[in-house]
């Protein structure tokens, strides 16, 4: 059971055993106290559980140097340790990929060898200020430098937070920023499309196949996220509520293959409600799905009923939608909108018909209305008036414009 000891003034001994030790199991470690917490008995004691707890992972994780030569870990050699302890059980599958991505091929070959106790705020400072393209040298993008950023600053917190490091030298380098130019173009880009466009881009849709047309309907007035819609199956889908169940998202592991993971936040999982029309359209759906799977001479879905399917019950790919949203645009001359876009268009058309934001954030299913507002999110309950003010945009009243007329 581990313990602290108290030494002198702020200053305590935390004590935890580790199991895979015959000889010497007590691991230790002296922490001090902040000042503004040292006040406070209560914040105190708080603390020390707190850090007591990190330190008691730290041990059993055996991520504590042995004495030696090898007693400091390089950059190089914490990263597995990072990987296992922190990565693997907190990012999603293909995060990591990506994350490792960046960690090989900029992070490691700077860093590699260096101890983690030498890497100095300065030297992250002017690593990050000297960031270039690797094949056109010209200054890296602040997109690509944030996840960069992204990646060492969970290293070095990790390190930081199991006792590797007294001090995290990422405390002192400030998180890249935008420059005018860069904002300028981000915000010329068009981000989600108008009423009117929403009108057209409804009748347009028609052209594709009835499973096509509903998922991306389905993100547009629903605001679902790529992943979240792919995971539907039949069961989740209420007609006595008129909405859809969202609890699971079709995602990438680390080796690029398709799973069935969590949703990206707690405040993700609920009903949403969709218009009465959609819902119609979804029962003809399940009636060709049905079909479909009878006449299927080689199901692979199991007991799986994924609304959207590649034919033999196995969810599309979570980029296969990505791709044929864009070749969709593109063959249709319609105005460009990333799909995760649609997402987007779902919170203009609640904006527009007069929704206010704390609305339109929890149809959205965000967890915070802003960086520092938050507010609880109840899945069970449907906003029928924010349904209401989709029901208008039923393909069917709306006048086709005969340049896209199926």
């Amino acid at each position: 059971m581990p313990w602290t000891e108290h030494l002198a003034g702020n200053k305590y001994k935390l004590v935890a055993r580790d199991p895979s030790k015959v000889n010497r199991p007590k691991k230790s470690i002296v922490v001090e106290i902040p000042a503004e917490i040292a006040r406070s008995q209560t914040k105190t004691e708080r603390w020390l559980t707190l850090e007591l707890a990190k330190w008691t992972d730290t041990v059993e994780s055996g991520l504590i140097p042995s004495k030696g030569k090898d007693s400091k870990f390089t950059f190089r050699n914490f990263v597995p340790k990072w990987k296992k302890g922190y990565a693997d059980q907190n990012m999603g599958g293909y995060t990591v990929k990506n994350t490792m991505a960046i960690v090989d091929g900029r992070l490691m070959e700077t860093f590699g060898d260096i101890r983690m106790d030498k890497i100095t705020t300065l030297h992250l400072v002017t690593y990050f200020a000297e960031l270039t393209n690797q094949k056109t040298d010209a200054p890296l993008a602040t997109n690509t430098k944030l996840n960069i950023y992204k990646a060492a600053k969970s290293i070095f917190d990790a390190a930081a937070d199991w006792g590797v490091l007294s001090h995290n030298p990422m405390d002192g380098v400030k998180r890249p920023g935008q420059s005018k130019k860069e904002r300028k173009q981000i915000r010329s880009r068009k981000k989600h499309y108008s009423w009117a466009e929403v009108e057209q881009l409804l009748i347009a849709l028609y052209k594709l196949p009835i499973n096509w047309r509903l998922y991306f309907t389905g993100c547009m007035l629903g605001g679902f996220r790529r992943g979240e819609l792919l995971a539907v199956e039949w069961k989740d889908v209420s007609h006595e509520r008129q909405a859809i169940w969202i609890d699971k998202q079709i995602t990438l592991d680390e080796d690029g293959n398709t799973i069935v993971g969590e949703v990206k936040t707690e405040s993700s999982e609920g009903w949403v409600g969709m218009p009465a029309w959609y819902m119609e359209e979804l029962k003809r759906l399940e009636r060709i799905w049905r079909k479909e799977k009878l006449q299927c001479r080689k199901w692979k879905g199991a007991d799986k009923q994924y609304l959207f399917h590649g034919g033999n019950g196995l969810p599309y790919y979570p980029t296969t939608p990505t791709l044929t949203w864009r070749r969709f645009l593109k063959k249709h001359e319609l105005p460009h909108v990333k799909l995760h876009g649609l997402r987007h268009t779902a919170g203009m058309l609640l904006r527009e018909s007069g929704s206010d934001l704390k609305t339109i954030q929890e149809r959205l299913r965000h967890a915070k209305l802003d960086m520092s507002a938050e507010y609880t999110h109840e899945s069970d309950i449907i906003n029928r008036e924010v349904v209401d003010k989709l029901e208008g945009l039923n393909p069917k009243n709306i006048k086709i414009a005969p340049s896209i007329a199926p």
